[in-house]
């Protein structure tokens, strides 16, 4: 088992020496992105207000809510990751279409994933 240290933007060379069981290490940014994303952008075919190429995503579903009194800005309560099987089928082309490298979940995913990551240079952990 090896430690590596990723930073966004992640390029595909970085994840070639990873392994499962692996330790990885995030210094950048991560974006969550759960069912919702993935169907506005993969169903819906609206873009992302972040760029995500080269980027991580957390399956992950935020409580955020306004600040009293000051228009337009919000607070993040709270951030719990949800069940990435829920994002299986539209992970492959998610992957396809934003050029994430790395997704972060809770729970295994299938195929689809595992295609996507393989074609498109990207890791599920």
């Amino acid at each position: 088992m090896a430690k590596k240290i990723l930073t966004t933007p992640i390029s595909a060379e970085d994840l070639e020496d990873i392994h499962a069981g692996d330790i990885i290490y995030l210094n950048g940014h991560i974006t969550t992105c759960r069912d919702v994303a993935h169907r506005r952008l993969i169903e819906e075919g609206r873009e992302l207000p972040v760029n995500l190429e080269g980027g991580a995503i957390f399956h992950a579903g935020p409580i955020v809510r306004p600040i009293p009194g000051e228009e337009g800005r919000y607070e993040m309560v709270s951030v719990g990751p949800t069940t990435s099987m829920r994002m299986e089928k539209f992970e492959y082309e998610f992957i396809r279409e934003t050029g994430v490298r790395l997704i972060v979940g809770k729970g295994g995913m299938k195929e689809g994933t595992m295609n996507g990551c393989q074609e498109f240079k990207a890791l599920h952990c």
